[in-house]
């Protein structure tokens, strides 16, 4: 639709393979963390859902991180910009956007779709725990895309949300559902 997006994942996938952050979760976590001298995000996931300590630790190394380079990314940017986050509100990425978008559907579902997936029901259960009910992203946001029906109704439902909110202007922040 003619923005630019931006996944904070994959930017905290950038952050995890800065040496320093890799050795600081090293000797944090142990090598066990690695595979082929990387960061494992599974084997890393693994140990910090379900643990709100660990995550704490890693959330307060990496989402300042984040927030930097998306905040340098979005300035480089002239036009629309659309920031993929599951957290949105936690990591404070709310404040780069002018309008945050969730979409929304029920725990039961994001279960499903996180087996779906392939990860295991106490993997999906430690990520979902891990983050606020669905109901608390929408109840912060300023439109809500529900995504409990299909995938083409999801498309159009956004594309609409899209136009009119680009006609008003400025910057626009998805909230991602967990799938």
């Amino acid at each position: 639709m003619g923005a630019r997006i931006i996944r904070a994942d994959e930017v905290g996938h950038q952050v995890l393979e800065e040496d320093d952050v890799k050795e600081v979760l090293v000797k944090k976590f142990g090598t066990g963390i690695l595979t082929d001298g990387k960061i494992d995000r599974k084997k890393l996931g693994r140990l910090v859902f379900g643990d709100r300590e660990a995550l704490s630790f890693l959330n307060k190394l990496t989402h300042p991180r984040i927030n930097r380079k998306i905040k340098e990314m979005i300035e480089k940017i002239d036009g629309p910009v659309v920031i993929e986050a599951a957290i949105v509100f936690e990591m404070g990425l709310c404040k780069l956007c002018d309008y945050i978008v969730a979409t929304y559907c029920p725990r039961e579902e994001q279960m499903l779709r996180l087996l779906e997936k392939g990860f295991t029901r106490e993997e999906a259960e430690a990520r979902l725990s891990s983050q606020m009910p669905p109901e608390y992203y929408a109840g912060k946001s300023h439109v809500i895309i529900f995504t409990t029906e299909s995938p083409e109704k999801t498309l159009k439902d956004a594309r609409q949300i899209y136009r009119m909110l680009t006609r008003k202007g400025g910057r626009v922040g998805f909230p991602k559902k967990q799938s």
